[in-house]
């Protein structure tokens, strides 16, 4: 890594970095942190910039991430307090910023690989939940994650920070239309799941209602699926409810109408990966 040192908010470098925090450039992705940039350096992530100050130097974890960066082939600037401050839009208390490349899949090339357990987020708005549902995913074993239109970006950053890194490592598509996806799920013998809480989510049309949940526990998880995760406002939409093949729903008291997404994600993926006996190949935790 090659250093130089900036002292001015004008610098260009300075420029760039507000420019790709704030999504403006979508072939690249803006971390912050100790914990994320050595995520992202575990994940093989592409590094084009590494921005850093004194506060870096202040824990051994923070120079053992230094070390590590000084070895990436990469821009790198030294930067005082205020021009850090001026790169995240906040105090920095860990003194480190990074501009990476960001991950690129292919809807084809998912399912080139025969995947057995797909998460399809249709239309979430919460980069929280997107976040935490991607990284269930990757710790219940799912192929890929998959994003529809009109979902929130998968690696802004309170998504990216939610997910803990796991949207760096696991395989997202993001904008394709539901339509595709039914269409790729039948080519590839994919059985649709939409999670639905019981009875049918009010607002679907009455010729659907012949679909009726099971309880999650009574699903087939065990062959390929594709679990829909729909917009937490209203459950699944119509588009989600005509595209799917089948419906869970997860049991909850009287009076409670539904879980948050992400926590329903949870609830659903863990049984896939019980069914599937994930648990007796992966490392305990």
């Amino acid at each position: 890594m090659l250093v130089e040192k900036i002292t001015s908010r004008q610098n260009p470098l300075v420029k760039r970095f507000r420019r790709v925090r704030l999504g403006n450039e979508r072939q690249f992705v803006f971390l912050e942190g100790v914990r994320l940039i050595e995520d992202a350096l575990l994940s093989g992530a592409r590094f084009e910039t590494v921005a850093f100050s004194s506060a870096i130097e202040s824990t051994p974890r923070g120079i053992a991430l230094l070390d590590s960066l000084q070895q990436v082939p990469c821009r790198g600037a030294h930067l005082s307090p205020q021009v850090m401050e001026a790169i995240t839009g906040a105090v920095s208390d860990q003194g480190v910023a990074a501009i990476v490349s960001r991950p690129h899949y292919e809807l084809a090339n998912v399912f080139a690989d025969g995947p057995g357990l797909l998460v399809i987020a249709d239309r979430l708005q919460d980069p929280g939940n997107l976040g935490t549902i991607i990284r269930t995913a990757e710790a219940a074993g799912a192929d890929a994650l998959i994003t529809t239109h009109y979902t929130v970006e998968p690696w802004n950053d309170k998504a990216l920070r939610a997910s803990m890194g796991a949207a760096l490592r696991l395989p997202i598509v993001t904008g394709v239309t539901l339509d595709e996806l039914a269409a790729m799920c039948r080519l590839h013998k994919i059985t649709i799941v939409a999670s639905q809480a019981p009875p049918l989510q009010r607002g679907i049309k009455k010729a659907r209602t012949d679909k009726r949940p099971m309880i999650y526990t009574e699903a087939d998880f065990r062959r390929p699926v594709a679990i829909i995760l729909s917009k937490e406002s209203s459950g699944a939409e119509e588009e989600a409810v005509a595209a799917a093949d089948e419906f869970v729903s997860i049991p909850m008291a009287p009076g409670v109408e539904s879980l948050n997404v992400a926590a329903a994600a949870a609830v659903l993926l863990y049984e896939a990966a019980r069914q599937r006996n994930f648990f007796a190949a992966a490392p305990r935790g």
